[in-house]
């Protein structure tokens, strides 16, 4: 599969309400302060009862006896805990001299989204979940299903990631870690040379890699449900063409491989988004500018793309538009973005009036025929217009986007920046989210 797929990529040559406004004003961050100091305040409380010499500090012996002691009160009691995964837990605390390290250190790295405790909402202390967490992506992995993870499966699935990275190469950070090396001698150091790959080592190999992660378990959760489902559509998309890849399933391809390289580096890297102090999205929701409309944007597309070579071969069935306009990231001038994307379904000329009333399941096999184009676009503010736009300058907008202002642009692009959508708009519009991963299936069918 991989060598069918190399050869394609190397054959590509390359909710809603009436307003939402992403601003933090100064009570917000004053309540958040307030709130960490609670937070402290309650984990320090938890911690005495450990600490019962009285001395600040924590040792190796009761740092473990706290993990297993949560551990055991979490629901998921099947959950183990090994020692060398306690040793690598330790080792990233500053020790004193006498070995032990300060209390308020642990406190510091409990509160950090990566560590295997948190703070629940009742005020306890609770073991994260990372079994129920990475059981998508070991399905992934495991793509004949019988629990095990061969030889071949994981050099499939591992090496999808290594193309992906390598395809979308960033000069801020080195890949990460987990994703360099030898296919092989990757398999054999996590599975101790077996010949196949528990669960249980694929959660204790991921439970260490993660640990440098900057993400929040709600993240975390979602980032490695998102890495999975990827690359789920890569073997999809790949064992479906067993000789050659179209250009159309090839741009697909490209697409689905950007967005793993991106969900790769949050998840597994070395905490770089964090070093930058990336606390909160990088673009907000702005208003639109006077003249943006979405119908004004569709003629701009049609007059860009030369249909005429269809107007004597083909007849146009019907026209399915996907179109959604954000804002871009900050700058100088803030601008606004939209991608563009129309699937004409084609029907043969040849066929005379009468016959072309039939139902396109009663046409002839090779008579009816799909052409998608798609184009990223930036409002032009001084002519009132919608000028082309390079793809890359789309992307990043969309990638700097929170869920929360996503959902509420694909809302907004689909009701054309008015405040009134249809029952079937507003199903088009969930759709459209689902797609972008911002919302789950589940989530757009409790709302429909």
């Amino acid at each position: 599969m991989l060598i069918i797929f190399s050869r394609a990529m190397k054959d590509s040559g390359r909710a809603a309400g009436t307003a939402l406004h992403c601003r933090f004003a100064d009570s917000a961050m004053a309540a958040n302060e307030s709130d960490n100091v609670v937070t402290t305040n309650k984990l320090m409380i938890i911690l005495r009862k450990f600490d019962q010499e009285g001395s600040g500090t924590i040792s190796r012996s009761q740092f473990e006896q706290i993990l297993r002691t949560v551990l055991r009160a979490s629901s998921n009691s099947d959950e183990i805990l090994y020692k060398e995964e306690v040793d690598e837990f330790w080792a990233y605390f500053s020790k004193r001299e006498d070995g032990d390290v300060e209390k308020s250190d642990l406190v510091d790295w409990i509160l950090k989204p990566s560590t295997p405790l948190m703070l629940t909402e009742s005020g306890n202390l609770a073991f994260f979940d990372l079994k129920s967490a990475l059981q998508p992506l070991f399905q992934a992995y495991n793509q004949n299903g019988d629990g095990f993870i061969c030889l071949q499966e994981f050099m499939d699935a591992h090496g999808i990631l290594q193309i992906a990275l390598r395809m979308n190469p960033t000069a801020e950070e080195e890949d990460p870690p987990v994703l360099r090396g030898d296919l092989h001698n990757c398999f054999v150091h996590i599975g101790d040379a077996d010949k196949r790959l528990t669960f249980e080592k694929f959660v204790r190999w991921q439970r260490l890699a993660l640990i440098q992660s900057a993400l929040s378990p709600d993240s975390m959760t979602r980032l490695l449900k998102n890495v999975a489902k990827q690359i789920q559509r890569v073997f999809k998309l790949t064992s479906e063409k067993h000789c050659e890849l179209t250009e159309s399933d090839r741009l697909v391809l490209i697409r689905i491989l950007s967005h793993l390289a991106q969900f790769s580096r949050e998840l597994w890297g070395a905490g770089h988004f964090a070093s930058k102090g990336k606390t909160f999205f990088e673009n907000k929701w702005i208003p639109p500018f006077v003249g943006m409309n979405v119908d004004h944007l569709k003629e701009v597309f049609l007059h860009d793309f030369n249909y005429s070579r269809m107007r004597f071969s083909a007849k146009i069935v019907k026209r399915d538009w996907d179109i959604l306009c954000i804002p871009g990231l900050p700058g100088r001038h803030q601008d606004w973005l939209a991608r563009a994307r129309l699937k004409n379904t084609l029907r043969s000329a040849r066929f005379d009036d009468e016959q072309g009333k039939q139902e396109e399941d009663q046409l002839e096999e090779g008579h009816i025929r799909e052409v998608v184009d798609e184009q990223c676009y930036i409002f032009d503010r001084e002519h009132f217009t919608w000028a082309l736009a390079e793809e890359s300058l789309f992307e990043k907008a969309l990638e700097a986007l929170s869920p929360e202002v996503k959902l509420f642009a694909i809302l907004k692009t689909m009701a054309n920046f008015g405040q009134r959508l249809s029952w079937p708009q507003l199903q088009l519009a969930l759709s459209q989210a689902v797609q972008l991963d911002v919302i789950s299936q589940e989530s757009a069918e409790t709302r429909t």
